[in-house]
């Protein structure tokens, strides 16, 4: 068992097919025995990037509908969730302070070290975006990109 912090972009792999969903599927699969950690904005994300795929024409309403309703039954039964406290905000400014990282992505990383210090426990960070990633390793994390894992 590993605990892995999972962001937006790494997530949506699990239920939308993309370059390295096989992949991030095997590790978010409840089978796996994984700890999967996520932060309540995550639900936000995910929401707009069904939303953006509507607008491109890759996935069809009636579709997304069952993405959400899915997503939201595993965000409550799978997932540890981080919730937006203002610690987890502050630290998030401090981040912005220290990498080159765009709001929500300050947040996300933010949950993780959050994550970290609930669990005790090392936890590898998992994210489609390098410049996370890259600020995610100087945070002390193991990381990975799924994209990475065609």
């Amino acid at each position: 068992m590993t605990n892995y912090y999972v962001d937006t972009s790494a997530l949506a792999k699990y239920y939308v097919t993309e370059v390295g969903s096989a992949w991030i599927s095997s590790l978010i699969s409840p089978t796996a025995g994984n700890v999967i950690v996520i932060c309540d904005l995550t639900t936000v994300e995910f929401f707009s990037i069904l939303a953006r795929y509507q607008r491109e024409n890759k996935l069809m309403p009636a579709n997304a509908l069952v993405l959400q309703s899915g997503f939201l039954a595993d965000y409550e039964k799978e997932y540890l969730s981080i919730p937006l406290e203002n610690s987890v905000l502050s630290r998030a400014r401090d981040l912005i302070n220290r990498y080159p990282l765009r709001s929500l992505d300050a947040i996300q990383l933010a949950s993780a070290v959050e994550a970290v210090n609930i669990l005790t426990a090392p936890m590898v960070f998992i994210s489609g975006d390098n410049r996370l990633l890259s600020a995610a390793a100087g945070e002390g994390f193991s990381i990975d990109n799924p994209n990475a894992h065609p």
